[in-house]
């Protein structure tokens, strides 16, 4: 099947995806032990430990949950660069498309690298998040500080950045 695709929506589509910045743990407690044991508190060391190396680790645990989750992953993952993770917080539409306008130029990887060099808005803050089934919208900053609506989708138990919604 050939796809018609309208070069300026194309085009629209690429830039809002390209456009998303957004992972963090709500929970920083790191408790230790194994599942027939009750879990103990880890000491301030090991807690200390286990942080960094999730900050660091490529495709660091961090929330989904729910859409501002999302987005707060997605803002870290491309301030530590970590394309694992960037894929882990793409809906399975926009991996795609990326994939499409990328074929035979450069792969999902080289893509989501040049993503995550470029400047994003100043900080994770989001707002006005609105939930309708397994859609979301919320709205986050751009580097300019413009407030700009980022749609998501719920693909499992995780939200996603997806493709923007056609107007």
């Amino acid at each position: 099947m050939k796809l018609t695709i309208n070069r300026a929506a194309l085009t629209l589509a690429a830039c809002a995806t390209l456009a998303w910045t957004t992972a963090c743990r709500t929970k920083t407690d790191v408790m230790t032990g194994n599942s027939n044991a009750p879990a103990t508190k880890a000491s301030p060391q090991a807690t200390a430990n286990q942080t960094e190396v999730a900050k660091t680790a490529p495709g660091a645990a961090g929330s989904l949950a729910t859409p501002s989750e999302a987005y707060k992953f997605g803002y870290e993952a491309r301030q530590r660069k970590d394309i694992v993770a960037l894929k882990r917080v793409m809906s399975k539409n926009a991996i795609e498309f990326l994939t499409m306008i990328g074929e035979g130029k450069e792969t999902l990887d080289d893509q989501l690298r040049k993503l995550a060099e470029a400047k994003q808005g100043p900080t994770s803050e989001t707002r006005n998040e609105q939930i309708s089934g397994d859609r979301a919208s919320l709205e986050y900053q751009d580097v300019s500080g413009k407030w700009l609506t980022m749609d998501l989708v719920k693909e499992g138990n995780d939200w996603k950045i997806d493709l923007p919604k056609a107007p």
